[in-house]
């Protein structure tokens, strides 16, 4: 019976707490838990495990399952846990207003020859992305330049209410956090940006990516102090979207592509972004949720 229960509760805290919601794709809403100030310490991006998230967020927020895996894009090819396998944990902070990351990955092929000094190149490689619209606001973030009249307009758009992160486990430089706006020869680096990753072993290589990235309301590319950091409170509802790359020959070769929203274009139109809700841990009525989740998951166990 338990089960049964479980199974429902998880459904109604995944879709039942939306009814403000305005949703960009699906009726689904994806939770993101506030991470409280003094648990933010005990994450280090350097360990190369996951095991702070699994003690602390808890369950992975996203497995392959909800993912829809495209069959037009590379080869095309759908889930296959012995090709690629993947979870993904989400995580919020409302002093530091950031987003935090986690990912463990297993790959039977491995590709990164991402040789660093350029992190807008980072998507090339076998990578995950996560794309934010953190004021709900949609519509596309970027560009052509043929759409402006001067490359000083071009730049001031691209980006700037919704952001696009690229993450790799390891390279050269240490810098494994990619964003492909101008604005990323200072996003990618504290105190606005950090990631840190580890690739262990062969077929398979096991991958793992922590970060923590700021999202802007009004991202201005060459003025980080006029740029407009987005607020982040329990019960807010943001846009966003995340997909891991897998290639297996060489760069920018595609084995398999997937996104939660099921859309092609999210790299350039946050209005095919889905949504998530931020979760708080106290001092407010969201926090009940977060307990009653607690609850559920401790009454499982037994």
């Amino acid at each position: 019976m338990r089960r049964f229960i479980l199974f429902f509760l998880i459904l109604g805290l995944g879709m039942g707490f939306s009814s403000n919601a305005s949703a960009h794709i699906g009726d689904t809403v994806y939770l993101f838990f506030e991470i409280a100030d003094e648990d933010l310490e005990e994450f280090d991006f350097t360990d190369g495990t996951i095991e702070e998230w699994e003690e602390i967020v808890g369950e992975p927020s996203l497995l392959p399952g909800n993912f829809i895996f495209s069959e037009t894009v590379g080869d095309g090819a759908q889930y296959d846990p012995s090709d690629m396998d993947f979870r993904i944990w989400l995580g919020w902070n409302a002093t530091t207003d950031r987003f935090y990351y986690g990912v463990w990955r297993s790959d039977n092929v491995y590709i990164n020859e991402y040789a660093g000094g350029n992190p807008g190149e980072i998507w090339r490689h076998d990578s995950i992305s996560f794309k934010i619209d953190a004021d709900h606001s949609g519509g596309p973030y970027q560009f052509s330049k043929d759409d402006f009249e001067t490359e000083e307009d071009y730049k001031l758009a691209r980006g700037s209410h919704a952001q696009m992160f690229n993450f790799i486990p390891t390279s050269p430089d240490n810098i494994v956090v990619g964003h492909t706006t101008e604005a990323g020869e200072w996003l990618v680096s504290p105190p606005y940006s950090e990631s840190g990753g580890a690739a262990v072993g062969q077929n398979p290589t096991i991958l793992i990516n922590e970060a923590y990235i700021t999202a802007f309301d009004q991202l201005i590319y060459n003025d980080p102090e006029g740029s407009v950091v987005s607020d982040l409170f329990p019960g807010k509802i943001i846009g966003f979207e995340t997909s891991p790359s897998d290639f297996d020959t060489e760069p920018t070769a595609y084995r398999s592509f997937s996104t939660l929203s099921g859309q092609s274009g999210t790299s350039g139109e946050s209005s095919r972004f889905v949504d998530g809700r931020l979760i708080g841990v106290s001092g407010d009525d969201t926090a009940v949720e977060r307990n009653s989740w607690g609850r559920i998951k401790a009454s499982f166990e037994d």
